[in-house]
């Protein structure tokens, strides 16, 4: 079954290189530039299994793009990527973080621990 990834990342050369490693292992990706932009393609009818967005996104917080498209698609499995360790928890708890750069083995293993997200409204 394949998956559908929405990939969001500010950095080009990035996001090329993991749409690549993604369609590789059979995912169909869409890609966005930040978080505006995914918001924008989420307003469609695009099919979504799993976010896979950058912790700091130059227009909004991947945590924050992360509760957004939760409040549109709540079965979104969620998973983040940045280039340090991020302070504090995120939610969900159990969303695992690659550390860029990351390998091909991490990924496949961020795609299968994504969980979706739940938590309250603030």
């Amino acid at each position: 079954m394949t998956r559908h990834v929405l990939l969001v990342d500010d950095d080009l050369e990035l996001r090329l290189a993991v749409d690549r490693r993604l369609e590789e292992t059979g995912c169909d990706v869409i890609v966005a530039g930040n978080g505006e932009e995914a918001i924008r393609l989420l307003s469609g009818p695009l099919r979504i299994d799993l976010l896979l967005t950058e912790l700091r996104l130059p227009d909004i917080d991947g945590r924050e793009l992360a509760w957004a498209v939760s409040q549109k698609r709540p079965f979104v499995r969620i998973a983040y990527m940045c280039r340090e360790s991020p302070p504090g928890t995120l939610d969900p708890i159990e969303a695992p973080i690659l550390i860029k750069p990351f390998s091909d083995a991490a990924l496949a293993d961020a795609l299968m621990r994504a969980a979706p997200l739940r938590r309250t409204a603030r």
